[in-house]
């Protein structure tokens, strides 16, 4: 099993002091994660379409970096695109498609988007729209949760995202199962009342690990989501750690948070 271990996102001020230099400059902050990281979820593409140049500059400030990308907002939660929208998406990222650093699409729907026939259709058609690129699907309803409804994903050439969430939600968490081209496992923190605000215990990481390990022998791709604070780089480094990834500590993290795990 291949496994890279990112963050969802990098670009957050609030991590200044805790994993970035004070004095660091923003456009420097992905040539910092970069030392740390080999993979990156990009996030904010989800509010507004990136464009080619902004693209570029990534790869240009990180030489080895892979990237996923979080579909924008009309593909997933507007759902009223129109096919200008889908070539303006698939413009911007051909420079990541040409170096061979596309990891995949994200498409992250609400939880409100439920299992039914009309639904089922939109995702087909993204299939369709997005057919020549890597692509993967997050659901956040229960009413996904069925053999029939993976076996659907990959004839439609998705990959399927296994979350970790609050389990009293109505959030999905898991379902721990391997859909696809590749693992992709999303980790959003576990307090329903402060969404992406916690920090995991090394013995949560240690299981958690064991649930991605039975996915298979598939790349692996694990990003943490529970960004508020830097918890999710020191949770990102710990599983570097647990899956035998030799990892930097950053000296900013080595006194910051608490239970030094790596020593």
């Amino acid at each position: 099993m291949k496994v890279y271990v990112g963050c969802s996102g990098f670009s957050y001020e609030e991590w200044r002091g805790v994993f970035y230099p004070h004095d660091l400059r923003r456009e420097e902050f992905i040539i910092y994660y970069s030392r740390f990281f080999n993979v990156l979820e990009l996030n904010f593409s989800f509010y507004s379409f990136p464009s080619k140049g902004t693209v570029k500059s990534f790869l240009s400030r990180s030489k080895y970096l892979r990237f996923s990308l979080k579909a924008h907002r009309i593909f997933t939660h507007i759902r009223h695109y129109k096919s200008e929208d889908v070539k303006k998406i698939l413009f911007s990222i051909e420079p990541v498609l040409e170096e061979d650093r596309f990891i995949a699409m994200l498409f992250q729907f609400p939880e409100s988007f439920h299992r039914t026939q009309e639904n089922l259709e939109y995702i087909r058609k993204l299939s369709e729209d997005f057919r020549d690129i890597e692509k993967v699907v997050e659901v956040r309803s229960k009413s996904f949760k069925s053999a029939d409804f993976y076996r659907f994903l990959e004839e439609n050439g998705f990959s399927l995202v296994n979350s970790d969430a609050p389990k009293e939600s109505k959030f999905l968490v898991g379902p721990w199962v391997s859909i696809g081209n590749i693992n992709y496992v999303r980790l959003h923190g576990r307090d329903p009342q402060k969404p992406y605000d916690y920090l995991y215990s090394l013995e949560e990481l240690k299981k958690l690990k064991d649930r991605i390990r039975k996915l298979g022998y598939k790349d692996t791709y694990i990003f943490f989501n529970n960004t508020a604070k830097a918890q999710a780089v020191y949770n990102a480094l710990q599983m570097k750690m647990l899956f035998g990834i030799k990892v930097e500590i950053p000296k900013s993290l080595q006194g910051s948070l608490r239970d030094k795990e790596w020593e």
